[in-house]
């Protein structure tokens, strides 16, 4: 059973949740189904309230999103005051947050307050592709939909059709899976120079902590904005991905397809441990990004916190 059929069941045997958390790298899919769900919920078949839903107008729907890096608290007070209110022309009231990992620490404790006590028939839908920067507390408030891995090769293919290098492609996959995205980011800088950048640092990761602090310079001078930034580290994740992938012989699944024997010979150097440790801080350091933290210091604590 795919993902709409599972929430069409839930709305037919009336057994809707109050809040669903969407999980998946899949931003476009989520987003289609998040607006199908809603119409379902709002609407049935009535063809002028689907037209409302779709275009955002609908009284009982509120959609969250930006093109920032975070999702501003003045944004989240607006949904609850919004939401709190009764149903105008629905029996429901229904709420998308997308790409859920961007709200602030503020904007993120209001939402939790909100779940634990949600106004009777108000449905939330939050979307995700990085569910391991969520709170705790509102993964048990959620009812999970997790979806299908995409296509990565297919993605990159996309990509290298839009003139993006295959290994500038291969970088952005572990960024987003999103191609407008992803191209305004090969618009915004030189993504080859950048790799280039971000192989070194890891390297010096590994062996060199005293060279790695001084490297920081020279990553944040390609890595300029908030942006590439988060780019960088997701990259950086990617490297040590690949780094197991090896490890555990599954060299055919590499992000950086072109360096599979340096590879070989780099996963000799750190233990499975090490590798887990360096996910968990390149998670931390996404967090505090996320959190406005001055970006220096959140590589900084990447180098000091790192493999030993």
């Amino acid at each position: 059973m795919d993902e709409q059929q599972m929430l069409t069941q839930a709305y037919q045997s009336n057994r809707l949740s109050h809040a669903y958390l969407f999980e998946g790298d899949d931003a476009e899919s989520m987003k289609q189904v998040a607006m199908a769900f809603s119409t379902m919920i709002l609407c049935d078949d009535a063809e002028q309230c689907r037209s409302k839903v779709e275009h955002h107008n609908h009284p009982d729907f509120l959609y969250v999103s930006t093109d920032e890096n975070t999702i501003k608290k003045e944004q989240i007070e607006r949904l609850v005051r919004h939401m709190n209110q009764l149903p105008i022309e629905s029996t429901h009231k229904v709420y998308i947050i997308e790409s859920f990992e961007k709200l602030s620490v503020q904007g993120e404790n209001s939402i939790l307050k909100f779940l634990e006590e949600p106004p009777e028939n108000t449905i939330a839908i939050l979307l995700t592709t990085k569910p391991e920067q969520i709170l705790d507390t509102i993964h048990s408030r959620c009812q999970h939909i997790h979806f299908k891995p995409i296509d990565k090769q297919r993605f990159i293919q996309r990509l290298e059709d839009r003139d993006v290098p295959r290994a500038a492609a291969e970088m952005l996959s572990t960024y987003t899976t999103q191609i407008e995205t992803a191209l305004a980011l090969h618009e915004e800088t030189d993504l080859l120079a950048l790799r280039k950048i971000i192989l070194k640092w890891c390297q010096q990761l590994m062996t060199q902590y005293s060279m790695a602090l001084i490297g920081i310079v020279d990553l944040l001078k390609h890595a300029k904005n908030r942006r590439l930034q988060l780019l960088t580290l997701a990259a950086i994740n990617g490297f040590f991905e690949d780094m197991m992938h090896v490890k555990v012989g599954l060299d055919q699944q590499l992000i950086y397809s072109d360096l599979g024997e340096q590879f070989e010979h780099w996963a000799q150097k750190l233990d499975y441990t090490q590798i887990v440790l360096m996910y968990d801080r390149i998670t931390e350091a996404h967090k505090k990004l996320n959190q406005n933290v001055n970006p220096t210091l959140v590589f900084e604590q990447i180098v000091i916190n790192g493999v030993k």
